[in-house]
């Protein structure tokens, strides 16, 4: 259902097949696994999804609230329709950078200004 790599703050996570009520329990604990490796930027490659139902995009709106409290963001890419129009008809194209390759996602500057984002230390004065 997935492959992950890595490269540098960039973490990719390919899924496949039907995002539904059916495969719910696994993308969550394959992309919560992916969030707590901690990169600065996930990458979810929707390309391969056959299928993306009403609990899928619930998976992608949880796994963003989870990302957004772990200081992650998360790129979506796809460039099928069967993915593509679910996340313009529910509006979720606003709430994830999209892009067609997950190449394109690495070079982009959103993505390359997260990579390289400087979180203070906890502790640290910041106005030092």
């Amino acid at each position: 259902m997935t492959e992950a790599g890595t490269q540098a703050a960039t973490l990719t996570l390919a899924l496949a097949g039907e995002l539904d009520v059916g495969t719910q329990a696994t993308t969550s604990a394959l992309i919560e696994k992916a969030l707590n490796a901690a990169p600065r930027v996930l990458v979810l490659d929707l390309r391969e999804v056959d299928f993306l139902g009403s609990t899928g995009l619930s998976v992608l709106i949880e796994a963003q609230r989870t990302a957004e409290a772990r200081n992650t963001l998360i790129c979506l890419v796809t460039n099928r329709r069967a993915t593509l129009l679910p996340l313009e008809l529910t509006g979720l194209t606003t709430m994830f950078p999209m892009f067609k390759t997950p190449e394109e996602a690495k070079r982009s500057a959103h993505v390359q200004r997260e990579q390289a984002r400087v979180v203070p230390r906890v502790g640290t004065d910041v106005r030092q």
